[in-house]
């Protein structure tokens, strides 16, 4: 029987997909939890070979062995709807790593400050693919541009349709951005989009130019176009969100439909022309004085610096998508943004920091992880990098920062501008203006090497990796050199196990664990642990590392697969008592240290601490008998298999 009918049949005897309320894949067992015991047939599954346990504990623990349950437990995921809880399984996806850690610093975005700008990155997130598009046929025709104008090709080609074509369908969104932040405004806002829309365009209709001058109660207002840009957008567009609900709330249901849009689009119009726009305007020439001419001209270099250094900072609480309004405003008034190039610097300095960590870390899955996701951050594509590691290890992500300040100093020097918004790092380089693509390719580099050093030199230790995988390097346990050492000198027969721990020596059979005592999944002995401390029971390669710790399988080069489970049902423990020093595939020498944990608090909890070492394949051997009686020192003999 294969494992996809296997993975049927359980799902079946337990009543089908519908009735099961959870799905755990512990280490050697699915651990489920039903909606209802209708149905249920428990026999049934102990009836086939491949179960080779079944215990009803109000939790249902169907056992399979190590490997088995996992292969089992993918298909009940992939054939049903059945979302599968798998406690402890190594997550390979650096990718995911960096979302949840990404979450977690959204989440922590609490003040009313930060949430405005979560606004406002829900507003304009949706629109950045088009961006992306747009921004890049639109470099890519200045590019042409620049080529032709420099006699590298035909200017002739300036004038052809396709030239045209690519320009036109490349300024196409830039020329409705206001209908799509407006429509983008009434959806964060619970208003109907198409309103949010009609709000948009206002701001941006030509008939504002045609007219000029408004006469109101005697006054006469100047009226104009584009005044306020994006944010007058978003102002106006929240308004008429706003009249929307209020007059909803008061007319009857048979009016809605004629009198609530009605007089959302009158009411908010005449606002919007009158009075947002005004301000809005007030406030984007605010900005805009405050970027270009202080931090930029009057900052000089030391602008340059603090723009790219307080970027990512920026990033982190979701305050950079507002400052997509402010580059378009600057390419409106003065046909390019010197900004962008500037704050692009922060993603190089990152790529730098990721080379410096590769260099010098010595953990694999570390180094698996950087070189998964550097790659994208040439690219421009950033958040993989700073959320799978640097802000998780902390003092690289200020390094890289600080060091990306280097590349925008070097560009505010020469005033390298973007001719619209795009991505970032090698991507950008068609988007730079006036031929200036070397400049930027050389303040890209400088980042790079920014982060690079700085990191290399400040920001970071080994020790840091524990931040991000619970792994602490080997020097941090002061036992272990001499540990190994005199591993090292014990008797090299490999049918030796040696003791992964210092504690007393129980038989399985002694366990209140069937699965154990009945060496379902091997043959062994238990240790009840006086030291919180697990060590390699042999040289070989770490084969099973759960993340939470409470368990690692080994498998010896003579094929010897060891199981060491500290404590019973430890999987169920929520808070951190593990911590976990190797990962998936590690090669570990006899006596290396694996884990620490707390005993005192699995105690605390209620936990039994009695900890199996078992051989899963035990098949494989004649006899597994065990060397020592009653006590045991972590490196001591143990078991020897034959």
């Amino acid at each position: 029987m294969n494992n996809k009918e296997l993975a049927q049949i359980i799902v079946k005897n337990l009543g089908g997909e519908g009735n099961i309320a959870s799905l755990t894949n512990c280490i050697t067992r699915l651990r489920i939890n039903l909606k209802s015991r209708n149905n249920v047939n428990l026999e049934a599954i102990k009836g086939y070979d491949e179960v080779l346990s079944v215990i009803d504990q109000g939790t249902i623990q169907i056992v399979l062995g190590p490997g088995k349950v996992t292969k089992v437990a993918n298909e009940i995921h992939e054939t049903t709807r059945i979302n599968v809880d798998v406690e402890g399984e190594d997550d390979d996806s650096e990718f995911d790593l960096a979302e949840d850690t990404k979450a977690s610093y959204k989440a922590k975005q609490t003040s009313r400050f930060q949430q405005l700008f979560r606004h406002i990155g829900n507003i304009f997130v949706p629109i950045v693919p088009g961006l992306v598009a747009s921004g890049l046929m639109l470099g890519i025709a200045n590019l042409i541009s620049n080529m032709a104008n420099a006699g590298m090709i035909e200017e002739a080609v300036l004038e052809s349709d396709w030239y045209m074509l690519l320009q036109s369908i490349g300024g196409l969104l830039f020329g409705s951005l206001g209908v799509f932040v407006g429509i983008n405004t009434a959806r964060e806002f619970g208003g109907t989009m198409v309103l949010g829309g009609i709000a948009g365009l206002l701001i941006y209709a030509p008939v504002l130019d045609d007219i000029s001058t408004l006469s109101l109660f005697g006054l006469d207002l100047s009226i104009s176009s584009g005044l306020g840009g994006l944010l007058g957008a978003i102002i106006a567009a929240y308004l008429f969100t706003k009249i929307e609900k209020f007059v909803r709330n008061r007319v009857h249901d048979s009016l809605d439909l004629i009198l609530t849009p009605l007089i959302t689009v009158m009411v908010g119009s005449l606002a919007t022309i009158v009075v947002i726009q005004p301000i809005a305007g007030i406030l984007m020439d605010g900005i805009t004085w405050f970027l270009v001419d202080v931090m930029l001209e009057a900052g000089g270099i030391f602008g340059g610096f603090i723009l790219s250094a307080t970027f990512l900072p920026l990033v982190t609480v979701g305050m950079h998508q507002g400052l997509i309004p402010v580059h378009l405003e600057l390419i409106e008034q003065f046909g390019s943004t010197t900004l962008l190039p500037i704050l692009a610097m922060a993603g190089g300095g990152q790529v730098g920091a990721m080379i410096a960590i590769y260099l010098k870390t010595k953990s694999k899955r570390l180094k698996n992880t950087v070189a998964s996701v550097t790659p994208v951050g040439f690219l421009g594509i950033g958040e993989p990098l700073i959320y799978g590691v640097t802000l998780p290890l902390g003092r690289p992500f200020i390094t890289a920062s600080l060091g990306a300040g280097f590349g925008g100093a070097f560009l505010s020097l020469f005033n390298v501008g973007a001719i619209t918004v795009g991505p970032s790092g090698l991507v950008m380089i068609p988007l730079i203006a006036d031929n200036n693509y070397l400049l930027y390719v050389i303040g890209l580099v400088i980042s790079y090497i920014g982060g690079f050093t700085l990191t290399y030199l400040f920001g970071f230790k080994e020790e840091m990796v524990y931040k991000l995988y619970g792994e602490t390097p080997a020097q941090n346990d002061t036992a272990q050199p001499k540990r190994e050492a005199a591993a090292a000198k014990e008797d090299n027969d490999d049918t030796i196990i040696k003791s992964p721990l210092t504690g007393e020596l129980h038989p399985l059979n002694e366990l209140t664990d069937e699965v154990f005592a009945n060496e379902l999944v091997g043959r062994g002995i238990a240790i009840y642990p006086t030291e919180g401390k697990l060590y390699a029971p042999a040289a070989g390669t770490v084969s099973t590392v759960y993340p939470t710790g409470h368990a690692v399988g080994i498998t010896t080069g003579n094929g010897a697969e060891i199981l060491l489970h500290i404590g019973l049902d430890t999987v169920d423990i929520k808070e951190k008592v593990f911590d976990l020093h190797v990962a998936q595939d590690d090669e570990v020498k006899a006596g290396q240290l694996l884990c620490t944990f707390d005993i005192d608090a699995i105690k605390d909890k209620g936990y039994d601490i009695a900890s199996p070492v078992v051989i899963t394949n035990s098949n494989n051997y004649e006899a597994i008998t065990p060397v020592t009686e009653k006590h045991v020192e972590a490196g001591g003999k143990l078991l020897e298999v034959k």
